[in-house]
């Protein structure tokens, strides 16, 4: 009966993972045919605003609450989710003033877009609090909060006046939104007044340190392809760009994975052996599906390629062999990195991702200035896999540590005493 469950957890949960990533496809497909090139440019601007929100957020609620709660019981994270509540209204309300106000001052197309975005954010940061807070205990509560607002993308956009421009889309996508956190609201059936700051504060250090990670991961990111413009040109950049979406099923799958092995991680913690191979096999799934995208690309007819990409799929294609074992080797650090969140070992996780950003930032910039876009995409393969060595060495210190703990008594001793803003007992 356990095992079923399990496998019905897990297949919903990369359902959803679908369903999430279908509603952005078909809005990036809706807007892109309805607008120009300078207004799909706008929308864009207040995606990348949506994506940089969205990561904050997440460093705050949804991220600890995995790393943190997902070995409790699920009374107890029930009893968790009114502060939470709350806590995502202050971020979200924050975060809309800020977007609201950068659009404000850059203006025009672009800024009237984050100035909607901004209106709208409370409705799209609740809505993916509810997704964290259903996807351990109740993950078809989940599915039905991102079907909610998939369902809603369907009907709206549909229904834009000819003159609507990026800012009308942007607000259309983030009020639909909307009805997934009011679903998640009545599902959800909270008895009392929810506290607007006290899971912050309880839990500022390790939100702090999630969200270094994320402050991390994004300028690496950032400063590699702005790199990658400026020495090889915007040609190689776009062809990158190509190959990188071509590969971005990769990237619900991960998130499908790893969203499915945190809770059982950390449900196995006290069996490391259950709680390694968990790891490995979950590495193993993400690495077969990278496998079996590239020989998709190595395959791909010209025709086919050139529909979906147009003059930039001849140079893209070079690059789907270099950029399929980048995404590889990126695929062996999936076990250590969900390994270690399914530990709670936050200060090992912020310090493995400082240790990573340095091969991360250097090899892919020495390749591009070697090579241009096969350099580039060579450069991130050997960067990836340094990073799966660290996280795997990070992984086994963590759970090196733990089994220490649980030998001298430490850890139960530890269980009957109120979690702390570091997240230890």
């Amino acid at each position: 009966m356990a095992l079923a469950a399990s496998h019905r957890r897990r297949a919903l949960v990369m359902i959803d993972q679908g369903v999430s990533s279908l509603s952005n496809v078909v809005v990036s497909i809706v807007v892109a045919r309805a607008l120009s090139g300078e207004g799909f440019g706008a929308f864009a601007a207040a995606t990348i605003g949506f994506f940089l929100v969205i990561g904050i957020a997440r460093a705050f609620l949804g991220e600890p609450l995995l790393a943190l709660y997902s070995h409790a019981t699920p009374d107890a994270r029930r009893r968790l989710v009114p502060d939470m509540l709350g806590a995502s209204l202050v971020v979200s309300v924050v975060c809309g003033v800020g977007v609201a106000a950068f659009g404000a001052v850059i203006g025009g197309p672009s800024g009237l877009a984050l100035e909607a975005l901004g209106v709208v954010m409370p409705c799209i940061i609740v809505q993916d609090f509810w997704r964290y807070a259903f996807i351990v205990d109740r993950a078809g509560m989940a599915l039905a909060v991102d079907l909610a607002w998939l369902a809603g993308v369907l009907v709206a956009l549909p229904l834009a006046p000819d003159d609507a421009g990026p800012a009308w889309y942007v607000m259309a996508w983030g009020l639909t939104a909307g009805l997934g956190a009011v679903l998640g609201l009545v599902i959800s059936r909270i008895r009392h007044w929810p506290h607007p700051f006290r899971w912050l504060v309880d839990h500022r250090d390790t939100g702090g340190r999630f969200f270094g990670e994320f402050l991390t991961g994004s300028a690496v990111s950032n400063i590699v392809m702005a790199s990658v413009g400026g020495i090889a040109g915007l040609d190689v950049l776009g062809a990158v760009r190509a190959s990188q979406v071509f590969y971005g099923p990769l990237n619900t799958i991960h998130n499908g994975i790893y969203l499915t092995v945190v809770p059982e991680g950390a449900q196995a913690r006290d069996h490391p052996s259950r709680l390694l191979k968990i790891m490995i096999v979950a590495t193993a799934g993400v690495v077969t599906a990278s496998v079996a995208l590239m020989v998709v690309g190595l395959v791909l007819p010209d025709a086919w390629g050139s529909a979906l990409f147009g003059s930039t799929w001849p140079d893209a294609q070079e690059l789907m062999f270099p950029m399929g074992l980048a995404m590889l080797t990126g695929g062996l650090a999936t076990g250590g990195y969900a390994g270690i969140r399914s530990l709670g070992a936050v200060r090992e996780s912020l310090r493995a991702r400082l240790q990573a950003a340095a091969p991360q930032l250097v090899l892919p910039v020495i390749g591009v200035a070697l090579a241009a876009g096969w350099g580039y995409s060579v450069g991130l393969a050997v960067a990836q896999a340094a990073m799966a060595l660290i996280w795997w060495a990070a992984f086994r210190r963590a759970l090196v540590a733990r089994q220490a703990r649980v030998a001298t008594g430490e850890e139960a001793a530890q269980q009957d005493a109120p979690m702390t803003s570091t997240g230890t007992r």
